[in-house]
């Protein structure tokens, strides 16, 4: 009988495990050629955005990373990484709100190290209104560099 208990038990922490690993993500890599930064810490040039799933991407003009805007189900995990064009880390500090639909439910969500690079991952609320823009600015920081801000957006929901 305890046994069964056990193997019981055993199965359903399996279960709703793997359901929560299920959650989907989109991963949005920001890549910087710390070449063409320059020194505007609110303008850096050099940044441009990749997502996975690619499909997620509703704005991706490659000389205008402020323009960069991706849609996003309130169920999606967004994960933030970062990368130089010559393969070393950047350093994803945080992800703070700026205007519009405040989506996360705190104006500041900062980067956790996970496998050694500083990442930013959220979530958006359940109640967030579909259809509007989030706007938000990620700070980010190359190795040997100072931190730089670019503002993209976010929609949940509906495009």
């Amino acid at each position: 009988m305890k046994t069964t208990k056990n193997i019981v038990l055993l199965f359903l922490f399996s279960f709703f495990g793997y359901v929560q690993a299920q959650e989907p993500t989109v991963i949005i890599t920001l890549t910087v050629d710390t070449a063409a930064l320059g020194d505007e810490r609110d303008a850096p040039g050099g940044c441009t955005f990749t997502v996975t799933p690619a499909n997620k991407v509703i704005v991706n003009d490659p000389n205008d990373p402020k323009s960069f805007t991706i849609l996003v189900e309130e169920t999606d995990v967004i994960e933030w990484q970062g990368i130089t064009t010559t393969g070393d880390d950047v350093k994803i500090k945080k992800i703070s709100f700026i205007g519009g639909t405040e989506i996360f439910g705190s104006n500041n969500i900062y980067g956790r190290n996970e496998n050694g690079k500083e990442k930013v991952k959220a979530k958006p609320n359940k109640k967030t209104p579909p259809g509007q823009d989030y706007e938000y600015s990620i700070r980010f920081k190359p190795d040997g560099f100072s931190n730089y801000d670019l503002d993209p957006k976010i929609r949940v929901g509906i495009q």
